[in-house]
Order: structure tokens, then sequence, then C-alpha cells
């Protein structure tokens, strides 16, 4: 599912004789895998998603992607055994917006330490409280990537586009350097978005 529209590219002004709907459907994927690259995290919700996590020794388990509501998590194992949903909580700080660190946490216990011997299966996704929709400002994200990166890559200003290695638009994916990966874009709003959303450092209440 794409985060946003060709419509919402044309309503920011860009018409059908400047770029086709095939050339801006190409742009806003990889606009979005970009997204979901350098922040980490995915923006819409995916069913059926399995996750494996190495266990902490304590209470808390930290999560990289949060389930798309706080009820979304279908089942918890620890060495393929599965734990009794009585047994653990999604865990909520008030007033704090849990989607940035997702947690569980075990009321009995801890979350015995090891290599990926927790697996948790549910409904994942950044989205919404409806469980459903992409973040307005993820949506305004993929629209100001899509259109920094819309020209023709035969164009002669090709200068953004050589901070990209590796592109192949048949399947939308594209490394790009670690170096890049901060202030890549040169716009202020766009590389605040990024890190607004990106992944931080996990462990913190």
């Amino acid at each position: 599912m794409a985060y946003i529209t060709v419509q919402n590219i044309r309503d920011e002004g860009v018409s059908d004789s400047q770029y086709t709907d095939g050339h801006i459907k190409d742009r806003i994927a990889l606009a979005q895998e970009t997204i979901e690259l350098l922040t980490g995290r995915f923006f819409e919700p995916r069913s059926d998603q399995t996750f494996k996590f190495d266990g902490t020794g304590h209470d808390l388990l930290w999560l990289t992607i949060p389930p798309i509501t706080v009820d979304a998590i279908s089942s918890v194992t620890i060495d393929d055994i599965e734990v009794d949903s009585d047994d653990y909580e999604f865990f909520i700080r008030l007033g704090s917006d849990w989607r940035f660190n997702p947690k569980l946490r075990m009321f009995y216990g801890t979350w015995p330490k090891g290599n990926s011997n927790i697996e948790i299966s549910g409904d994942f996704g950044f989205v919404e409280s409806d469980g459903e929709n992409t973040p307005p400002l993820i949506k305004d994200l993929c629209k100001r990537i899509a259109i920094w990166g819309i020209g023709l890559r035969g164009d002669a200003d090709t200068g953004r586009s050589q901070q990209i290695i590796e592109e192949s638009l048949g399947d939308y994916r594209y490394r790009l350097s670690e170096a890049a990966k901060t202030g890549l874009f040169g716009d202020p709003t766009i590389d605040n978005l990024i890190d607004t959303y990106k992944i931080k450092h996990m462990g913190t209440l």
C-alpha cells in the first residue's frame, strides 16, 4: 500500500505535462522505501507479521515496530513456548506516544536473555490510532521526497541523485551510503522529519 497517491503529487502542482503517472508512481515507491530505510520503521498496517527479539533479562522488552493497536499482538513465544497473554502487557507511559518506544512488560519474572529467543506475532505498523492510516507527517514527508527526486535521471541537474549509490527502478530498491544518512537531502524539513521518526537507542522509558 502506497503512503500517498499520484493525485497527492498532482495537488502539489506537478502536472501531467511534466511527468507521467507511471513516473510519479516510481518516485512515490522510491520515496516510501527511502523513509522505511532511513527510519527503520514502516508506516502502514501489515498483518500476520512475526519478529524475533533478544531477551533482555528484565521485565521490559523493546520492540522495533509497534503493533497497530495496543491489543494487536496475537502471540508471544519464548524458546518456542507460548506465553499466556495474561502474563504480559503492552506497556504505555501516560503522556507519551507509545509508537515511538513500543515495549512489552512481563508481569511475572523477566524476558530471559538469549539471541532471537523471543518471537512476537501480530499486526504491526507505525500508524494512526485507527490502526489503518499513515501518519499525516509521514504522508507529507513522502510527498516532499517524491517531489525532491522527481526529475528524470537523464536531466543535466543530477547533483542530488549522485548521493544514491545504487538504484534499480525495476524493483524500487537502492542503497544509500552511510555517510549520506545524515543531512541527506539538504532540506531541513525532510531531514528533521526523518530524524523525528528514526528509531533511536532503545532502552529508555
